[in-house]
């Protein structure tokens, strides 16, 4: 059985929250990739899940450090080393946990009961 290798990308900015979700969204797009899921921790925190080609990686990378989101450098790490390994699978799944730096008050979510 062939273990599958998946993405655990996170970052950080002081960008506006709504703005920036939008452009690392459309990155993850541009990139050849498609969103599978978010969920959204207060305005803290989002967490996007993705799948990607192989073939797409480098161009994922590209395109979410021009949105100005500071990657880790575990992730590029991360971005790296997939790039260069011999893969045996043709997509990948991973998630990219933004934190959000601002001074702004917590948003509270309703819970449902």
């Amino acid at each position: 059985m062939v273990e599958q290798q998946f993405l655990r990308l996170s970052g950080f900015t002081r960008a506006d929250r709504l703005q920036m979700t939008d452009r690392v969204s459309e990155a993850i797009n541009r990139a050849g990739a498609w969103i599978t899921d978010f969920h959204l921790y207060s305005n803290i925190l989002i967490c996007i899940n993705f799948e990607v080609p192989i073939s797409n990686l480098g161009r994922l990378a590209a395109c979410v450090q021009e949105t100005g989101l500071h990657l880790s450098q575990e992730s590029l790490e991360q971005l790296v080393a997939a790039d260069e390994s011999a893969l045996k699978q043709e997509e990948l799944l991973g998630t990219l946990q933004i934190t959000f730096i601002h001074n702004e008050p917590d948003l509270l979510r309703e819970v449902p009961g």
